[in-house]
């Protein structure tokens, strides 16, 4: 596709692409910034998209994509409002204490089950995403999530238990 043929896709699906991400986002600003990164990255790409691969469904594809990556992505980075007293300074250490006690423990796990533990909770995948990702079946994904939660739980227990002793 040469930049003439893509600017003249752009100008004919840009609408298509903003409406999709629009429907996702509801936001018109942020429909925008995806519909703008989407074809900057299809721009990119533009001399290895020839007509048999029907570009336009190529672009609405990506649009969703990286619009539920936005949601993702905001979903993560979600920020909650701290007071500004000691006890919530003590409540924040502590809780980043157990953070740092639940990653020293799921360090201490299989390969396999600290691999989907951490794409499924703390990178957010979808168990089909990682199934993908790892080359495994979808039982074998759910398995591996049961056992290592599992896991993390006794030891996470067994962590608490030794604090209270102390």
């Amino acid at each position: 596709m040469t930049t003439a043929e893509f600017e003249i896709f752009a100008r004919q699906n840009r609408g298509v692409m903003v409406t999709t991400a629009r429907a996702i986002l509801r936001s018109d600003d942020e429909a925008e910034d995806v519909v703008q990164e989407v074809l900057l990255k299809l721009f990119a790409i533009r001399d290895r998209i020839d007509s048999s691969t029907n570009p336009a469904a190529l672009a609405k594809i990506a649009v969703r994509h990286a619009a539920l990556n936005v949601l993702r992505d905001a979903k993560r980075h979600s920020s909650v409002e701290l007071r500004c007293d000691s006890a919530a300074e003590e409540e924040v250490a502590d809780h980043s204490e157990r953070y740092n006690q639940l990653l020293r423990i799921i360090d201490t796990l299989p390969a396999k089950q600290q691999m989907v533990l951490r794409m499924k909770h703390i990178e957010g995948m979808e168990v089909e995403e990682i199934a993908t990702a790892v080359q495994m079946n979808i039982d074998a994904v759910y398995q591996n999530l049961s056992r290592a939660r599992r896991s993390v739980l006794q030891q996470f227990k067994k962590g608490a238990n030794y604090e209270q002793e102390r």
